[in-house]
């Protein structure tokens, strides 16, 4: 175990008589303790498993990255500081970050370890009392929030020492356990709700989904919030002002905050500090009486409740039927018969099903949102008639956004061949699969299809409302050119079969100069078509020309043949 881990443990630890008459067995609990911290260390947290590299020498510091991951969120909750002209105004944001980010950061690390039901298969069965194997378990989530919580208010705290002296940082760390008892009692209610609309058996899917869309909120507030402050002018802004603002938890906890810092006393500040201490006391008691039986009832359900687990499986597959019929119709016009339908049909089930690769493609749909709504504030002059006449800003605004969504498609792509089930490729090997190349054409159409595809029509239906038929040509030359372009990085980089790599080589190989031509090809024909985006007859000329471009490229991944493929796509 790292220091951090056996300072928490030490201090939890600590009361050892009051274990005893709690029946709780100290030297069990601290063996299990620690099994469950050593494995907490070892563990993965939601924002590496986004990352392409998974090395095993990482894997020991897990813990320090989780504190350091809440240490930079509390510096970006730093930015409340700067709003408004009062402390409760200033607290209100604060505390508004705190609880929501808290609560989702728990809900997407934290999961896999709540959810984990192997302590009944490994713990139970060995002579340890019922009051130890509880005791154990709370006790471990009261250490992983303390290594979240920590971190997360230091910056605050020492704000707080410099904003108002050394007294504030009683009331406010005061206030600051109360607001984390919120932050548990939302995330039950977000679990329970979860399990309520949905079934056990997708419970961590959901859980994917919101892990990503996580990843994707952070990324947007330390891009976004800065430049909102800019521009709303917040320095002078008082939320005391706010209509119906006292039925917004967060404000209770800013006011008691601001009442205990500075010892002004009204009705108001009373009725705030009440609120602030009843309900998060409620929502534990809730919690305890309510939620957590529902969820251990649920928990459960996940470790294995055989009919729920055939009626999943027998939903799935008449779901599933119709779902492949569509895509096989879809193989069917896109794809030759054989291979290549199978490579895309193939490819199209595991992009939609594997939670791996969800995690390291989709937040770049985000971040493409976040990058969009950046430039839109940017260029906050441009109006829809900028676009009907396609002026030097509203045509590098649609230029940016064709030529950057190939970046979502390269990023699929690159992943393509990796999986943690590598193994399974082995099906590809005893087939007679004679030209290797069609399985890859038939997998990089299949992406293209499920992530180029919207993205293209979404683009198309905006620029045909804002600018009219006559977009239609340098629509088309950015389309196929940001074809060919995803084609030539597939056909330069892609040696392997579709998921037959382990994850943890997706780095190697790869290198900053390969990186970089990867990045400069679209960017390259984004800037050309920049040039030439005026001239109607040359933009048509140049849309056939990448149109052929398209297909032949295309053929030629198709006719890769084995001498061409990488050593683990040799090895059958």
């Amino acid at each position: 175990m790292n220091v951090f881990d056996k300072f928490f443990l030490r201090i939890f630890l600590f009361p050892t008589g009051l274990f005893k008459k709690l029946n709780v067995n100290p030297e069990h609990l601290q063996a299990i303790l620690t099994a469950k911290l050593t494995m907490d260390n070892r563990r993965p947290a939601a924002f590496q498993q986004m990352r392409q590299s998974k090395e095993k020498k990482e894997l020991n510091k897990a813990t320090l990255k989780t504190m350091l991951g809440s240490l930079f969120m509390g510096l970006l909750f730093l930015f409340s500081f700067g709003i408004g002209n009062d402390l409760t105004t200033k607290l209100t944001m604060y505390f508004s970050m705190f609880i929501f980010m808290l609560a989702a950061t728990l809900i997407t690390d934290f999961t896999s370890v709540l959810i984990d039901v192997r302590d009944n298969l490994i713990i139970l069965p060995k002579p340890v009392s019922d009051a130890t194997f509880v005791t154990a378990r709370l006790m471990h989530i009261a250490i992983h929030i303390n290594k979240m919580v920590l971190p997360m208010a230091l910056p605050a705290s020492i704000a707080i020492l410099i904003y108002k002296g050394a007294w504030a940082i009683v009331p406010f760390l005061f206030v600051l356990l109360l607001a984390t008892l919120l932050s548990i009692f939302l995330i039950n209610a977000v679990y329970i709700l979860i399990l309520k609309i949905t079934t056990p058996s997708k419970f961590q899917s959901i859980i994917s989904y919101i892990q990503i869309g996580f990843a994707i909120l952070i990324y947007g507030s330390y891009q976004l919030l800065p430049r909102l402050m800019e521009n709303a002018g917040m320095e002078n802004f008082s939320i005391s002002g706010v209509q119906l603002i006292r039925l917004y938890p967060p404000f209770w906890f800013a006011e008691a905050c601001d009442s205990l810092c500075t010892f002004r006393i009204n009705n108001n500040n009373l009725l705030s500090l009440a609120l602030t201490i009843v309900v998060p006391m409620a929502s534990i008691w809730i919690v305890v009486k309510y939620f957590a039986p529902a969820f251990n009832q649920k928990l459960a359900m996940i470790s294995g409740s055989a009919d729920e687990i055939k009626t999943a499986v027998v939903d799935r597959n008449s779901k599933g039927a119709s779902r492949l019929s569509r895509v096989e119709r879809l193989a069917s016009r896109l794809t030759a018969r054989g291979s290549e339908s199978m490579g895309f049909i193939f490819t199209w089930k595991m992009i939609s099903r594997s939670r791996d690769f969800k995690m390291k493609v989709y937040p770049g749909f985000g971040y493409m949102v976040v990058l969009v709504v950046m430039m839109m504030m940017n260029n906050h002059s441009l109006s829809v008639s900028d676009f009907a006449e396609m002026t030097p800003k509203a045509k590098s605004l649609f230029l940016v956004l064709v030529y950057f969504s190939s970046f979502i498609v390269i990023t699929a792509l690159g992943q393509l061949a990796y999986s943690e089930k590598y193994k399974a490729s082995w099906i590809f090997h005893i087939s007679p699969l004679e030209t290797p190349g069609k399985v890859i054409s038939g997998a990089v159409k299949s992406v293209i299809m499920y992530f180029y595809t919207p993205v293209i029509l979404i683009l198309a239906v905006l620029g045909f409302a804002a600018g009219g038929v006559k977009i239609l040509p340098n629509l088309l030359l950015g389309a196929f050119n940001t074809l060919t372009a995803c084609l030539l990085v597939s056909y330069f980089s892609m040696r392997e079969l579709p998921f037959s790599v382990a994850a943890s080589n997706a780095t190697k190989g790869r290198t900053m100069i390969r990186s970089m031509i990867t990045f400069l090809i679209p960017a390259a024909f984004g800037l050309f078509h920049w040039l030439i985006f005026g001239y109607l007859w040359i933009v048509v000329i140049f849309a056939a020309l990448a149109m052929i471009a398209t297909w032949m490229v295309l053929d030629s991944i198709k006719n890769l043949d084995w001498s061409k493929m990488g050593v683990a796509s040799s090895q059958g």
